[in-house]
């Protein structure tokens, strides 16, 4: 019984070869390897669904900081199977400083410095408090100067990774 292309069913089976890498021996990096089973798919299009699995997933992996610059992706289909190789991939991405903008000074401050209930509103909308506002820094955004809140956001990984990319 033959099926159509959007009554394909997929299981995701992702393994992670505990293969080292091409680094250092203290390097975190490994190569991943991701199965994706399916069911038959037509030959003439193998080549293009392969190509198009791995492209998508490694662009993804890259995007979230999981994958090297300097990784390669390897394709591989067969009918009933798609995969990737994917080498130098982390087990997590590297955190990163983020600078988020609250809203304008003259708006976020009185004219004698206090915090006005807006300003006191946004942090408690970030889960902050007031005690924060002498941490926040004052920075020009166009025309008019603004408050940005500092902080650094944990890095993805490897399994949220690529939940998001599958």
């Amino acid at each position: 019984m033959k099926t159509s292309a959007s009554e394909v069913s997929a299981k995701a089976n992702v393994r992670e070869a505990h293969v080292k890498a091409d680094r250092p021996a203290g390097a975190n990096a490994k190569n991943l390897l991701i199965e994706l089973f399916v069911e038959e798919l037509p030959p003439k299009a193998l080549n293009k669904l392969g190509d198009a699995f791995a492209g998508t997933l490694f662009e993804s992996l890259k995007a979230q900081g999981l994958a090297a610059a300097d990784s390669v992706a390897t394709p591989y289909a067969s009918p009933r199977r798609l995969a990737v190789h994917v080498t130098g991939v982390a087990a997590q991405a590297a955190d990163k400083p983020v600078s988020q903008k609250l809203m304008p000074a003259s708006v976020a401050l009185d004219a004698n410095g206090v915090p006005t209930p807006a300003l006191l509103k946004k942090l408690a909308s970030l889960g902050l408090e007031a005690s924060v506002v002498p941490q926040l820094k004052r920075a020009m955004d166009g025309k008019a100067e603004a408050l940005f809140f500092d902080t650094v956001v944990k890095g993805a990984t490897l399994t949220e990774g690529l939940q998001k990319a599958v």
